[in-house]
């Protein structure tokens, strides 16, 4: 094992063991299916840290080295996501580690912001932006997989009554062959689903609020996602430049279709 593998094996072992710790009760079921659509007119606010920084009573000892690691990419390094949705788009205002923010529209199959740089008008690929990743425009897309298979009861969350829902990490590790294309790993499994799932890892933890069947917090074995409720939502505009960029580019697809006949 290389230096590299090393660091990674120790980071992502830390990571396993820093999941927040809760028992909860099966007894209780939710009344009604959790939904991660997100209604009309909504705001809402997530607030990412890591997994040390929310450990309840346990001081974190500064280290210089790993201090300067964290100045170095504060740019880069996102803390907070103000979210709104209204019209068929989603617009993120993404605070970051050095107080600086930026703001993109998603819309369906596209994201549309003007660039951090030169400030011109970019129309980018949710898949694959290197803004980050998209989780879809009217969908808590990191949420998706929340459903009565993953349920284990309800527990106390930072004070509040949540249904906890939970992945395990899979048993069974894909080989990858080196000779062949790269396949996606098997997705979380249920606790019903392992052989020994007092020893299973998690992968990912969803606390809902009990009552009003809202995020509480996502954990996964990098960030914890905190969830609040925005302002009232006010009407916002996309910039003229991005919607400008978007019809040229919509009209340009639309030519190249009739040109050359493709079918829709």
């Amino acid at each position: 094992m290389n230096k590299t593998a090393i660091i990674f094996a120790l980071i992502a072992s830390t990571c396993w063991a820093q999941q927040t710790v809760v028992q909860p009760d099966p007894a209780e079921r939710p009344s009604k299916p959790f939904s991660n659509v997100v209604p009309e007119g909504t705001a809402w606010v997530v607030t990412i840290k890591k997994p040390w920084e929310l450990a309840a009573g346990k001081a974190k000892t500064k280290d210089p080295a790993e201090e300067a690691y964290l100045d170095k990419f504060a740019s880069a390094t996102v803390k907070r996501v103000e979210n709104t949705y209204a019209s068929g788009i989603r617009r993120e205002v993404i605070h970051y580690g050095d107080d600086s923010k930026f703001t993109r529209y998603v819309t369906k199959g596209m994201l549309l912001y003007e660039d951090r740089n030169t400030g011109e008008p970019v129309l980018d690929d949710p898949a694959g932006s290197p803004t980050g990743p998209s989780w879809g425009v009217n969908r808590l897309g990191e949420l998706s997989w929340v459903a009565d298979k993953y349920y284990l009861g309800v527990a106390s969350y930072r004070g509040r009554a949540c249904y906890v829902y939970r992945q395990f990490a899979p048993e069974v590790v894909v080989q990858q062959d080196i000779n062949t294309e790269p396949q996606d790993a098997p997705p979380g499994a249920a606790s019903t689903e392992l052989k020994d799932p007092q020893n299973a890892k998690i992968a990912a933890t969803a606390f809902i609020d009990k009552e009003t069947m809202q995020p509480v917090a996502y954990e996964t074995v990098h960030e914890v996602w905190l969830y609040e409720k925005g302002d009232a939502v006010r009407a916002f505009e996309v910039p003229s430049a991005l919607l400008d960029a978007a019809r040229k580019q919509a009209e340009a697809v639309a030519k190249m279709k009739q040109k050359y006949n493709i079918r829709q």
